[in-house]
């Protein structure tokens, strides 16, 4: 049986090696994967991972478009008696050499860096302050930045497992390129309702799940209607030893009124190795 586990642990790996560079990971917070169960106190905790990857696809004969793509997350969190304090951060950044011949050069980036206080943790009603930086190059998004405050409502809690209701009120001001007229700029400043469904559940020991659904929505006088987003992140987590794990993340977004013509629903299925230390 210990032959067998070895066995199927070094499958796992060569699999997420193998997968992860075809994913792209989105832009939806999930607030929950950095949060541990509130018996403890007075520590500090993370999780990071790396992915790079480099490869080619033919756009002719003799003309191949070549990639290179870094992908990097990390969090980090400190847990005090009373409250726990929260960094989140990702980025990935793909360049493109799509024309050898010209040497010219397409690059996509994407990130986010979100911190994020809650207060009297554990309480079944606590409060939360956070903030956020990001962006999106690949879709027009030079810069969203975002502040704002809530409560959190502990529903249901068993060892290892939770569910939680959050709302509050943001502040999100979002730059977008259009580019559909040359690149003009278009910005936005909304004051925003966010509310969030959240849950971890650990399905045996070495198994765990983590998933968050978050709608928020805001009234914008220069269309007259409300701009809805309705987001969500769901992970499967395996242990492979005490600080590896095999992750397997689905994460989506729907915007029903964008301030430039984008697609209105993104999705995307990732896979990796994560160290906890």
């Amino acid at each position: 049986m210990h032959h067998l586990q070895n066995r199927l642990t070094f499958i796992l790996v060569l699999v997420s090696l193998y997968i992860a560079p075809l994913g792209v990971n989105g832009q939806i917070l999930n607030v929950e994967r950095a949060r541990l169960q509130p018996d403890s106190a007075n520590y500090f905790t993370g999780k990071a991972g790396l992915n790079f990857s480099m490869f080619n696809r033919n756009a002719g004969k003799s003309n191949p478009n070549n990639y290179l793509q870094l992908t990097f997350n990390g969090d980090l969190a400190y847990v005090s008696e009373l409250h726990s304090y929260m960094l989140l951060n990702y980025y990935n950044y793909l360049l493109v050499n799509y024309d050898s011949k010209e040497q010219r050069n397409t690059v996509a980036s994407t990130g986010y860096a979100h911190f994020r206080v809650n207060f009297m943790r554990k309480q079944r009603l606590s409060y939360e302050l956070f903030t956020q930086l990001q962006a999106d190059k690949a879709r027009g998004l030079d810069l969203r930045t975002l502040a704002g405050g809530g409560i959190r409502y502990r529903l249901l809690k068993a060892e290892s497992s939770g569910v939680y209701l959050g709302t509050g009120l943001m502040h999100e001001h979002e730059e977008w390129e259009n580019m559909e007229e040359d690149d003009q700029l278009m910005v936005s400043d909304l004051i925003k309702s966010t509310n969030y469904l959240s849950a971890k559940a650990k399905l045996n020991d070495n198994a765990s799940t983590e998933g968050i659904v978050y709608y928020q929505t805001g009234y914008a006088d220069s269309i007259d209607k409300w701009r809805n987003r309705v987001s969500g992140d769901v992970s499967l987590i395996v242990k492979l030893g005490n600080r590896l794990s095999f992750r397997t993340n689905f994460n989506c977004t729907y915007e029903d009124e964008p301030i430039v013509p984008i697609t209105n629903f993104v999705y995307a299925i990732t896979n990796g190795i994560q160290v906890q230390f």
